[in-house]
């Protein structure tokens, strides 16, 4: 499977079946009824973040402290995605989105995600119901 040589079309199909065979139909289509083009402009988030900073060093420790959160972050969600796969809970909106893109980016890689999320828009502005194969 190469997925340079794919159409958008057949990695949308690959990217599906993968996740159905993951997470199944029913958090497959919670994901993808989520999953919608954002219009929100980050660079006026950054640019009032920047403007705050003192200096390098300040950034560099944000940075440091933002890696050790973002670290435990993974661990409690890698605790959860077991506890679901167990039986023992159901995922958040937020986390059926992580659990579906980390697993399309493992299958398709960025490339291969790019095109997946592309067809779902082309699919999204057509008004098509979301078919599951």
């Amino acid at each position: 499977m190469d997925i340079l040589e794919m159409t958008d079309l057949e990695i949308y199909e690959l990217g599906i079946k993968e996740l159905i065979e993951q997470i199944g139909p029913v958090y497959t289509e919670r994901f993808l009824r989520q999953c919608k083009p954002n219009k929100y402009d980050y660079s006026v988030e950054r640019h009032k973040l920047l403007a705050n900073q003192s200096g390098i060093d300040e950034i560099v420790a944000r940075i440091r402290r933002r890696e050790a959160e973002r670290k435990e972050e993974e661990r409690i969600k890698a605790e959860r995605i077991t506890a679901w796969r167990n039986g023992l809970l159901e995922l958040t909106d937020l986390e059926v989105c992580e659990l579906a893109a980390k697993i399309l980016i493992d299958k398709l890689h960025v490339y291969g995600y790019v095109g997946f999320c592309q067809q779902h828009f082309k699919n999204l502005n057509a008004e098509q119901p979301i078919d599951l194969p």
